[in-house]
């Protein structure tokens, strides 16, 4: 039988850190007994990830350059929580800023961002009765197109591979396992 517990840590050091990042190496133990000297992990704030539905069906998904890829990326909005304001804050806002929506918040879910490296959490927020209350007002680093899409187009372009990004597709996921009945099909 695996022995799960957890590592022993024995060490750390910060290598980094940032507003963005802290890029820690640590020293562990396994509970086999196996010793990693220098296991890298990557600390940052939690994020949010929003399905926003207008009363007609629409989701806003936001096209943006995203340097990490090189590449234009079609996704669904999304933003780091900061320290003072909570998940749903952070999505409001986030939302907000990157399409001008804003309607009733639920939250879907909670999700692992990359479980063997980083120790932040997403936030998948579906958010209903989305209107637009204002024009966006994105970050001086992103130059954002907000792209109205169907509801009943999503599971067309997740599997044409217009929605590639790993945290928009496991939203997909977890907003339409969370509210089954809301159109996804047309």
């Amino acid at each position: 039988m695996p022995d799960l517990r957890p590592w022993k840590i024995l060490g750390s050091r910060t290598v980094s850190s940032d507003r963005w990042l802290t890029h820690t190496l640590e020293h562990v133990r396994l509970p086999s007994g196996l010793e990693i000297s220098q296991y890298h992990v990557l600390n940052q704030n939690d994020f949010c990830l929003m399905v926003a539905v207008t009363p007609a069906g629409e989701v806003p998904l936001v096209r943006q350059y995203k340097h990490g890829a090189r590449d234009v990326v079609l996704e669904f909005p999304a933003g780091l929580v900061e320290d003072d304001e909570t998940p749903e804050a952070a999505a409001a806002r986030e939302l907000l800023e990157e399409t001008g929506y804003a309607g009733r918040m639920h939250c879907a879910g909670t999700l692992l961002t990359s479980p063997s490296r980083n120790r932040n959490l997403a936030h998948v927020f579906v958010v209903l009765d989305a209107a637009q209350v204002c024009e966006p007002e994105p970050e001086e680093t992103e130059q954002i197109e907000v792209v109205m899409t169907p509801l009943a187009q999503l599971p067309g372009l997740v599997a044409q591979g217009a929605i590639r990004d790993l945290g928009s597709l496991a939203t997909y996921a977890r907003a339409r396992a969370a509210f089954p009945d809301l159109g996804w099909e047309g």
